[in-house]
């Protein structure tokens, strides 16, 4: 029986309304040289693991790991770049009424995303959908990003739940969906929120 239903955040909850990359953009404009996917996890690993007091010397040591000079014009650059996307935070259309139809229904919502102080901090400002969530848990709490397994572990820690009361739902195949089935938790792969509900069906949650 299915009690805890844990959402990826970012493409699966919120998205960030601009009409580019951030990561692209970054790469762009420094020359960094970095394949995407490799600059995803430096990026991850640098500004997300982390409460970071400072946000200059969060991107400084960006920088660093980017291999680039850590000089106030480059930190400068990536932090406009990724500040401009992130006051853009929206939440999809079906994210509020399918949460609160779910917690109707009495399931455990949680919440796990890597994600800095600093985009949540803009969360927080620009919707109300951690007033949604029962445990939220983020990758500067626990001091690693998906598909790290301890982040998983945490979540059923705190949430109280067996991993096969558990559903995860997320965009990436690589971070949300097959760490947790390694730890014997549920996954769903999320693309539309049509897809979705039939997926969750399968599992006896009707939304």
């Amino acid at each position: 029986m299915i009690k805890l239903i844990i959402f990826d955040l970012w493409q699966t909850l919120a998205y960030r309304d601009v009409g580019y990359s951030t990561t692209s953009a970054m790469l762009e404009k420094t020359k960094a040289g970095i394949p995407k996917k490799k600059f995803i996890k430096i990026f991850e690993k640098s500004i997300q693991t982390k409460k970071w007091r400072s946000k200059f010397r969060a991107y400084e040591n960006l920088c660093r790991n980017m291999g680039l000079e850590p000089t106030k014009k480059n930190i400068s650059l990536l932090m406009r770049i990724r500040d401009k996307a992130e006051r853009e935070t929206k939440l999809y259309p079906h994210t509020f009424p399918m949460l609160k139809k779910l917690r109707q229904k009495g399931y455990k919502l949680g919440l796990i995303s890597n994600s800095s102080v600093f985009a949540v901090a803009q969360l927080k400002r620009k919707t109300k959908l951690l007033d949604c969530i029962d445990c939220p848990l983020f990758s500067f709490d626990v001091g690693v990003v998906k598909p790290n397994l301890l982040f998983f572990r945490k979540m059923l820690k705190l949430a109280k739940c067996r991993a096969e009361e558990t559903i995860m739902v997320g965009d990436k195949l690589e971070d949300d969906v097959i760490p947790p089935r390694k730890i014997g938790m549920h996954s769903i792969l999320y693309t539309n929120y049509a897809a979705l509900k039939k997926e969750m069906a399968h599992f006896g949650v009707f939304v």
